[in-house]
């Protein structure tokens, strides 16, 4: 029970109290962090680090639990696609790795954009890959589309696409 005052009437200060520290409270625990392009850039460099250090574990912590990517699949005939998961696409690099001397990494004309929410995010850069393979030099560079957004308070990457940019992923000179 609320103490009275002089005149006999409840003393509200306590209560209004209570009652702003309550919806303080439950406005702050209630409240989701929105994602932020810092947050995006520092990913893609974390993510690029990775990928210079050939570190596809790293790699993986950067990936959302449902992540996955299209690729080109070879086939008799006509183009294929097929969509791979975390799990597929972590192989994938390890596989490429595996096959590569020389290997540097590097990303450049980045933008980022974040939904008018910001639950959510996309990139797009390009990735400029130089590497040997049998002792021949070879030249990557494609254009990267990523899409991101927070899961379990971190920011994670949801999809990657890349498009490979002509006259590109050929031997260098």
């Amino acid at each position: 029970m609320p103490k009275q005052t002089k005149r006999g009437v409840p003393d509200v200060s306590i209560l209004r109290l209570i009652v702003l520290a309550t919806l303080v409270g439950a406005s702050g625990a209630g409240a989701e962090q929105t994602l932020t392009r810092e947050m995006i850039r520092e990913l893609m460099q974390r993510t690029d680090v990775a990928s210079t250090q050939r570190d596809a574990a790293a790699i993986g912590e950067a990936l959302a639990s449902d992540f996955y990517k299209y690729v080109d699949v070879p086939s008799d005939g006509m183009p294929a696609t097929a969509r791979i998961d975390k799990r597929q696409y972590l192989r994938m690099i390890e596989s490429g790795w595996q096959k590569t001397d020389n290997y540097h990494y590097r990303r450049r004309d980045v933008v980022i954009n974040l939904s008018p929410k910001g639950d959510s995010g996309e990139s797009f850069s390009t990735i400029v890959e130089t590497f040997e393979i049998d002792g021949k030099k070879m030249v990557s560079k494609v254009r990267e589309y990523a899409s991101y957004r927070l899961e379990a308070g971190r920011p994670v990457i949801v999809t990657i696409d890349n498009q490979t940019l002509v006259g590109d992923t050929t031997p260098g000179q």
